[in-house]
């Protein structure tokens, strides 16, 4: 809770996450190569001409949801939002560790039957864009978002944070991941 203490005064928004329990997933699609088909592709389409060479398979598959892959859709979550707020600057190499938002995150629900959620204590925002727009467009990229959103601003940091980390004193310590806050690199100096 002393480490969480030390952000709480960069903390502005208080967001609740849904994860879906199964999405179909599509893989990359390699239509975009430049490379050119072999003569080998050639003839077996002249001599197997009954099979549709052309017809594309459906190559998507139901992924379910554990908690590898709601720390994963975060993480995706974490980068989209960054782009969002920040454009460019979150991938520029002279700016990227200044231009990303704070986001400390607890994953719940899995211990108690329910379904997975995740409780995030958001911060270092620029002002000049719609955060809650932001925070949606993010959330309803990734693969496994579901419809139910919370967004509210951070009235009582210390509350959320003690809010967040309420599966720590049910015995499950892994809920809240001290190693997995996203900070920006200007964060570091005054805590050092």
């Amino acid at each position: 809770m002393q480490t969480m203490s030390n952000y709480s005064p960069h903390l502005t928004h208080a967001v609740t996450l849904t994860f879906k329990t199964r999405a179909l997933i599509s893989p990359q699609d390699f239509s975009k190569c430049n490379t050119p088909k072999d003569d080998i592709w050639r003839s077996c389409k002249r001599y197997q001409s009954g099979y549709q060479w052309d017809a594309k398979p459906d190559l998507r598959e139901w992924r379910y949801l554990n908690e590898e892959v709601a720390e994963s859709t975060l993480r995706y979550f974490y980068a989209r939002l960054s782009f969002l707020a920040f454009g460019k600057d979150a991938k520029r190499v002279s700016t990227k560790n200044f231009s990303n938002p704070l986001m400390i995150a607890s994953i719940e629900g899995s211990s108690r039957g329910r379904r997975l959620h995740a409780h995030l204590a958001i911060g270092n925002l620029p002002g000049h864009i719609d955060i809650r727009n932001a925070i949606e467009r993010a959330w309803f990229s990734c693969d496994f978002a579901n419809q139910q959103i919370k967004i509210t601003p951070l009235n009582n940091e210390v509350g959320w944070l003690t809010y967040i980390s309420k599966e720590i004193d049910l015995g499950r310590v892994d809920a809240l991941k001290i190693q997995s806050i996203r900070e920006p690199q200007s964060y570091l100096n005054p805590l050092a």
